[in-house]
């Protein structure tokens, strides 16, 4: 690893942790959701009788359950691959450059893939683009 402390590895460990714990709490949430949501309208006969605005909330609020649900499977992926790089012995070092990674963009961002100057010249070049946001 990157010449980072222990305290500091330890503290970025923590967040990796907790944030996945949080996101996959989330997930429960929207998935109860989704299941309320299919419920609602098949108790609703599939849409007959409904007022057509009501089916159109509903299914856009499916539409959005699952477009956050989706970007919310992509982080808890980039979480664990940061924590997989914990076992290796290769958390902080950047997958193109092999160069450790700044303490403060790990900070900001615990699941970095690649130093500033390596995802800058990724998106660019067309080859990564930028994780979405779940908050």
């Amino acid at each position: 690893m990157a010449a980072f402390t222990p305290t500091f590895l330890k503290a970025q460990r923590q967040k990796l942790v907790e944030e996945r714990d949080r996101l996959q709490a989330e997930l429960r949430v929207i998935d109860q959701e989704l299941i309320r949501l299919g419920q609602s309208q098949s108790d609703d006969g599939a849409g007959v009788g409904n007022h057509m605005a009501d089916e159109g909330s509903d299914a856009q609020e499916q539409e959005n359950d699952l477009a956050v649900r989706a970007n919310i499977e992509v982080m808890l992926g980039e979480i664990q691959h940061a924590l997989t790089k914990f076992e290796a012995g290769t958390y902080g070092i950047c997958e193109d450059t092999n160069q450790p990674i700044a303490i403060a963009r790990l900070e900001a961002l615990p699941y970095a893939r690649y130093t500033v100057q390596a995802q800058e010249k990724r998106e660019v070049l067309g080859t990564f683009r930028p994780l979405p946001s779940v908050r």
